[in-house]
């Protein structure tokens, strides 16, 4: 039996709401019954896959974020004299942040896998499922690492323009393949480390033998 395209949209979206409440509900029952350590992972690992399909495809935010850092990067270019420009209707393109060069243009795609979404989810999950923390804390401590990283990707693509605009065409694989990312991944690190890791420490050595019951 074949779908209409628009039975499969239909029949996909109850999948998808299904597979939510199922997994809210073993959350809710992982909680309940204190088994913290299966609680924690099934919230962060469901909540990074609810947040990227949910948030950041269906209501679009992964486009928002995509457009937000080649604006803030275009922006922070001009302003250390290095020309760019934006194309946001591109054909067959997200959106287009163009390098200028001696020899010509070089095309960045500042696209969905470039918007940092995947680590601002993942970092929110962890925090929001955090124990021992309250809710306005977790909020407040979710809010500056969303920035911290949205910031340290826009840092990473405006390193990437800097290095093509003074080395030229051929320094593309090495900015984006090999330093962008190295330096971005230690960013990352950083964040995580200091939002959550160092935080924990110090809440350690201000409640010792205290245990979240």
């Amino acid at each position: 039996m074949a779908f209409l395209p628009a039975e499969k949209g239909h029949m996909n979206t109850w999948l998808i709401a299904i597979g939510f409440i199922l997994w809210l509900a073993m959350v809710v029952f992982l909680c309940y019954y204190r088994v913290w350590l299966l609680y924690y992972v099934v919230a962060t690992v469901g909540s990074v896959y609810w947040f990227i399909l949910i948030v950041g495809n269906t209501l679009g935010f992964e486009l928002s974020l995509a457009h937000s850092v080649a604006w803030a990067v275009h922006g922070l270019s001009n302003l250390i004299g290095i020309p760019t420009r934006i194309f946001e209707s591109a054909p067959g393109v997200l959106l287009v942040l163009v390098v200028s060069q001696d020899v010509g243009w070089t095309i960045l795609q500042i696209g969905v896998e470039s918007s940092g979404l995947l680590e601002i989810s993942v970092l929110a999950s962890l925090l929001l499922f955090y124990p021992s923390w309250s809710l306005y804390h977790r909020g407040k401590v979710i809010a500056i690492g969303t920035l911290a990283v949205w910031s340290a990707n826009v840092f990473r693509v405006l390193l990437i323009a800097v290095i093509l605009n003074r080395m030229g065409k051929g320094s593309l694989v090495l900015a984006h393949t090999y330093f962008g990312k190295a330096i971005f991944f230690l960013l990352i690190v950083g964040i995580f480390w200091y939002l959550i890791t160092k935080s924990t420490i110090l809440d350690l050595r201000r409640r010792p033998g205290r245990l979240v019951t």
